[in-house]
């Protein structure tokens, strides 16, 4: 079975469980693969000609690969790809979409990105911020070699979304809400990849702990319809309130990350699409 029929099969799938848990029949799905560039900029093609508004946006893909360092078929970090900037892209090629929303339909469209509570023990080494560039640094083989580096890439991919959505709060206008949230730990096919004692430690936790998916979805359905824009944007929720983020990432250590990593995203992006820069430029204040 090829990836896309994979993801058609999975999609159609989902599909019947919607149906038949809530009896709407109008759900429609669309192919992406956040482990592609391709398949990114694939979606916001099919996106552009097939939606005419989008008013919640929600980034809820994640992985994890304990142990093992996995690139993507791109050469990137399989976490760092999958999880952090496969959807700050994703975000970005949508965006004209989501603007245009906010001016015919006069709404406040929300962008919906799902973090972890992890994301508020992480931080970015000084190695990798001296480095030319930061992201790839973080990607490379090299870097990821140290068990004490890889151990912790889940917590700074999941970190990498909370700055994504602070930088999208700073440069939006204030009718665009950007949101971040950790949902809680939930059973999910999140650590699929987990084998052997790593994966039998994740199963007793799920078992005695773990919120169903359909609870930690109630988190996310908050973020994106609950609560009032100004309160929510900008911000990390956690148990349906804003909570402060780590201090690391509120030092000018994390800040200069912040912005050094916005940077590297925005220049990566622009060289896999090519509307990368107009859309920077015409939505983005500088």
């Amino acid at each position: 079975m090829s990836d896309l029929a994979d993801l058609d099969y999975c999609a159609n799938m989902y599909l019947v469980e919607i149906e038949e848990g809530t009896g709407y029949k109008n759900a429609e799905p669309m192919a992406l693969d956040l482990g592609k560039w391709s398949s990114i900029s694939e979606f916001a093609t099919q996106a552009s000609k097939t939606l005419d508004r989008l008013d919640i946006l929600v980034e809820n893909a994640a992985v994890a690969t304990p142990g093992n360092y996995v690139p993507t078929e791109d050469g990137w970090e399989t976490m760092l790809q999958v999880n952090s900037l496969g959807p700050a892209m994703h975000v970005l090629l949508l965006l004209p979409i989501i603007m245009n929303t906010a001016k015919v339909h006069s709404v406040d469209p929300r962008i919906v990105v799902v973090s972890s509570g992890a994301a508020l023990s992480a931080n970015i080494g000084s190695d990798a911020m001296a480095a030319p560039n930061t992201l790839e640094m973080l990607s490379s083989k090299a870097y990821c070699k140290t068990e004490e580096v890889f151990a912790n890439r889940y917590h700074l991919s999941k970190m990498l979304n909370v700055m994504l959505v602070r930088k999208l709060a700073e440069h939006l206008p204030q009718n665009i809400v950007p949101v971040t949230l950790s949902p809680g730990f939930c059973v999910s096919g999140l650590r699929r990849w987990a084998v052997g004692e790593v994966a039998e430690q994740f199963k007793k936790m799920e078992d005695e702990s773990a919120y169903t998916s359909e609870e930690g979805s109630r988190h996310i359905i908050y973020s994106a319809i609950g609560g009032k824009d100004k309160e929510l944007r900008g911000a990390f929720m956690s148990y349906l309130e804003p909570v402060e983020i780590s201090a690391w990432m509120l030092s000018d250590e994390g800040k200069k990350a912040e912005d050094k990593t916005w940077v590297e995203m925005i220049e990566l992006f622009g060289k896999l699409d090519d509307r990368i820069p107009g859309i920077v430029a015409q939505y983005l204040k500088a």
